[in-house]
């Protein structure tokens, strides 16, 4: 038979629970109390600046300025206009201003008592595409947003010729379709490193639907990378050669795609 422990027992056992439970209150009490006092000012402090027309919003500035156009200003102003500091959604203002093209970041902060500060991180072009001979200039950035388009080059901007695009039509704010766009890249960044070409002065680029890329240097000259410039010292000390050579001038292409190079002259065209 099972043994049934003593009353008294119990008793003993409820007498120290409950004990241990006033004790453990007691001492958590003045933490309680502290707490409830922080969170009685913290609300009253809030909600007397949300009541006080001191803290409404007078003055918005944007850093840098000539990135946003007059809606966007206007949308600012209908956001905030009669609004407390605090009650304003920082957040959905940046979300809002993020939607231009030329805005790649949108940073809002508070600048108690009366202000807003908005800091703006531009996206800048990086390439300016061509998808059909004639056609206009797409300016891109480097995360493939269309920014803009034009009718004549920028000077300071490489030119990407993607005459394979199977997208004749782009819009600002669209994404510029090419899944080799990564390459060029990629690439573009080697070559800027490249001792090999410092001093060459790149016209323009050539992108096949293969993803091959070729560089028009400005002379004319084309160099036909493939999908990356990958050569040997061999090869590197060849090219050097041939480039600073006076047999320069009569070369139509150097093909670099293959372990021996593959010279095109102007005299071998029919």
């Amino acid at each position: 038979m099972a043994k049934h422990r003593p009353r008294s027992w119990h008793g003993k056992l409820f007498r120290r629970w409950k004990g241990g439970l006033l004790r453990l209150i007691t001492q958590s009490l003045p933490f309680t109390m502290s707490l409830g006092v922080l969170c009685l000012i913290f609300f009253s402090v809030r909600q007397m600046v949300h009541a006080d027309p001191y803290f409404q919003i007078v003055q918005i500035t944007v850093f840098p300025s000539g990135i946003l156009n007059l809606s966007e200003y206007e949308f600012l102003q209908n956001e905030t206009r009669g609004k407390n500091v605090a009650e304003i959604d920082l957040k959905q203002i940046s979300r809002s201003l993020e939607r231009n093209p030329k805005v790649k970041r949108a940073e809002v902060m508070r600048n108690i008592p009366r202000e807003l500060n908005i800091f703006l991180t531009p996206r800048l072009p990086f390439v300016q595409v061509q998808v059909h001979e004639g056609g206009l200039y797409y300016l891109v950035s480097d995360d493939q947003l269309v920014l803009s388009s034009e009718a004549l080059p920028r000077p300071e901007l490489l030119v990407l010729e993607d005459f394979s695009s199977k997208r004749k039509d782009y819009s600002a704010g669209t994404l510029y379709q090419n899944e080799h766009f990564y390459g060029v890249s990629k690439l573009l960044a080697v070559l800027k490193v490249d001792p090999l070409f410092k001093g060459e002065a790149i016209s323009k680029l050539a992108l096949d639907q293969l993803g091959n890329i070729s560089l028009i240097l400005r002379d004319g000259l084309e160099l036909k990378m493939g999908r990356e410039f990958s050569v040997s010292d061999g090869t590197r000390l060849v090219l050097r050669s041939l480039l600073a050579s006076k047999e320069r001038s009569h070369m139509t292409y150097i093909d670099l795609r293959y372990q021996n190079l593959i010279i095109k002259r102007k005299s071998d065209l029919p």
